[in-house]
């Protein structure tokens, strides 16, 4: 199959498991001899040294700018050509279109790219495309764009999706944007849970060395993240005059959280240590007793307890994130309420000894050797793309010279509908 794939983001520039998950599933499916466009960003960073030339970085980027102007108007503008309208992002998919020919475009995380009008282009032009929720992307196009531009773009209420097959990382995320924006998929949705691959994963260490319980913790150091409440719960278990540790890997708040820490005088007992690479993260669980989640309940998914789980690390999680459908509570993992008074109470049973969990984690590696390894997600995902692969499409729509016309016809009254 010929696979483009649409993409706000991709590594070196990532946020978190979204962007790594569409690289690892690009590389995959072009290893298994589908041919493969990844159409993205520019990169600010160093490129990768084994970046294949498949990947095309001609998107401009609306979204994730460090610095906003601080003018109203400015950065509504930036807004609406983030989840709604970029012109220029338009022209480059339609270009792709009629150079790659997909037989499927697989479209991604759309915010910051201008999403509502990608959609609609190739809603018009009938190309078969499938999108992959690993978070409420369109609960945010629809909240953050006036009903009346909406409709300009064919995409009030469930309508841009009629023609999409839809992969979501949960019905936990299914649901909450049902719920909250009333957006349901007519051609229904396969669910393709995280994964992990953790066949360069090191055997597991024997568990509570030295009687000290060894915590970790990986992603964005952020509070929805739930890192105020790993200091609050550290500050009990100190207390308590138990032994343990926090490695906490990642990016994001670390000075503020380094602060809080030495306020709380925990400094000693928890070490900020930085991003580092999946592949390093994934030889470095097997030296921990458990693996701290407590994450907002919004959580779609969470890639990050079920890479530990699969290095034999027991994730201590919120019991109604997203991965909880899948991990079940004391067997694959030790689930909680999302407050530090729970966390603390779990990171003493580990601490104290009172948790089987060497039989925990035999169990989480075994459910992620099977149901969660990457190989068998991406035989999901290569499945529901064949099937949907199958529709021809108007290629004499997207070649019609008239087009771009057309789609910056609806640009402009999209930016004046909205702005006046």
């Amino acid at each position: 199959m010929r696979i483009m794939f649409v993409t706000n983001l991709y590594p070196p520039v990532v946020l978190g498991g979204y962007e790594l998950a569409c690289a690892n599933v690009a590389r995959g499916l072009a290893g298994r001899g589908h041919t493969v466009q990844v159409l993205t960003t520019w990169c600010h960073l160093p490129r990768l040294a084994d970046e294949p030339a498949w990947v095309h970085r001609d998107l401009d980027l609306h979204w994730h700018i460090p610095l906003k102007s601080h003018n109203p108007t400015v950065d509504q503008r930036d807004l609406h050509s983030a989840v709604c309208s970029s012109y220029a992002n338009t022209l480059h998919l339609l270009d792709s279109l009629r150079a790659f020919r997909p037989d499927v475009v697989y479209v991604w995380n759309l915010l910051g790219i201008g999403g509502a009008a990608m959609l609609d282009l190739l809603n018009y032009v009938e190309v078969p495309w499938v999108l992959h929720l690993m978070d409420r992307v369109p609960l945010d196009i629809a909240t953050n764009t006036p009903a009346a531009v909406l409709g300009l773009f064919n995409a009030q209420g469930s309508a841009l999706y009629a023609r999409a097959r839809i992969i979501s990382m949960s019905q936990h995320l299914l649901d909450e944007i049902e719920m909250v924006s009333g957006i349901t998929f007519p051609q229904g949705a396969d669910i393709v849970p995280g994964s992990a691959d953790v066949s360069e994963a090191l055997p597991h260490e024997p568990y509570l060395r030295d009687g000290i319980a060894r915590f970790v913790t990986a992603g964005a150091v952020s509070s929805h993240k739930g890192i105020d409440l790993i200091l609050q719960a550290s500050v009990r278990l100190k207390a308590q005059g138990l032994r343990f540790s926090v490695d906490i890997f990642g990016d994001g708040e670390l000075p503020r959280y380094i602060d809080m820490a030495r306020t709380l005088q925990v400094d000693d007992r928890l070490h900020f240590l930085g991003p580092r690479p999946q592949a390093d993260l994934l030889r470095l669980y097997a030296a921990y007793d458990a693996f701290l989640f407590p994450t907002w309940e919004r959580e779609p998914f969470g890639f990050a307890p079920v890479e530990a789980a699969g290095c034999g690390t027991p994730p201590i999680m919120t019991r109604n994130c997203g991965a909880s459908e899948r991990l079940v509570d004391d067997v694959h993992c030790i689930k909680i309420e999302r407050s530090a008074s729970a966390l603390a109470d779990a990171m003493g049973r580990v601490a104290t000894n009172t948790l089987d969990l060497a039989r925990i984690g035999r169990a989480g590696q075994r459910l992620v050797l099977s149901d969660l390894s990457f190989t068998r997600c991406l035989e999901r995902i290569e499945s529901a793309l064949q099937a949907h692969g199958k529709g021809a499409w108007r290629h004499e729509a997207a070649d019609d010279p008239a087009l771009p016309l057309l789609a910056f016809l609806k640009h402009n009254l999209s930016v004046r509908l909205r702005f006046g």
